[in-house]
């Protein structure tokens, strides 16, 4: 079955390939998002936000700071208490279901290559998110609340995506066939439905090159 010869007459222009696998894939990556509504309508993240309250803290006591945490809050300093409440979004549950559904969107990829990079790469963003709550109170404590907030508001827009994304990148260009075939199908979904008669078992095809042609 050719995708092309479905929903178009002519045969597309190598742009257009290009923008229909970028469709392609933005189609799989809105479909793995649909897990957020349904954790911002019925999940309770108390316990998320507990954790990364505790752990937050834990790091800011290894440095020498007088802190404690009440459930999901956490308390900085002596004299002047610096009161961090870590909502729900400040768990970075949003990102790392970014980077599950990033990660799965992309076709042709093998389970195990998809299972690994999210083995580590959730790690890290749970890690960079606690670096991003312990960096917003090293900043009130040094110049302020109000440079505290801008910090908060950079931070958690513009930082944790560019972790996510750059994870993503990582984990995209790790391997070499795998990294091609991932690459290949993101650009050209078409290819996963062209047939390769050269050795191979009945339902499978080649992605890579289409028909003929069984390099890796």
């Amino acid at each position: 079955m050719d995708l092309e010869k479905i929903f178009f007459r002519k045969k597309l222009t190598g742009r257009q390939e290009r923008l229909w696998g970028v469709l392609y894939f933005l189609v799989r990556l809105i479909i793995l998002s649909l897990p957020l509504y349904l954790v911002l309508s019925f999940a309770d993240l108390y316990a998320l936000q507990a954790m990364t309250a505790g752990q937050s803290a834990w790091l800011l006591a290894g440095m020498g700071y007088a802190v404690s945490h009440e459930g999901p809050e956490v308390l900085v300093g002596g004299q002047s208490v610096f009161r961090a409440f870590i909502s729900e979004d400040s768990t970075a549950w949003k990102s790392m279901l970014f980077l599950f559904a990033l990660v799965f969107a992309v076709p042709r990829v093998a389970m195990r290559k998809r299972l690994l990079g999210l083995l580590w790469g959730l790690p890290l963003v749970w890690i960079g998110n606690l670096g991003r709550v312990v960096g917003i109170v090293l900043v009130e404590r040094n110049y302020g609340i109000e440079a505290a907030m801008f910090a908060h508001d950079f931070l958690w827009r513009v930082g944790l995506v560019a972790l996510v994304l750059g994870l993503w990148v990582v984990w995209l260009k790790t391997g070499n066939n795998r990294k091609r075939q991932a690459m290949a199908a993101v650009a050209h979904p078409q290819l996963l439905w062209q047939p390769n008669h050269n050795n191979l078992m009945p339902g499978q095809y080649n992605l890579m090159h289409g028909k003929g042609d069984n390099r890796h």
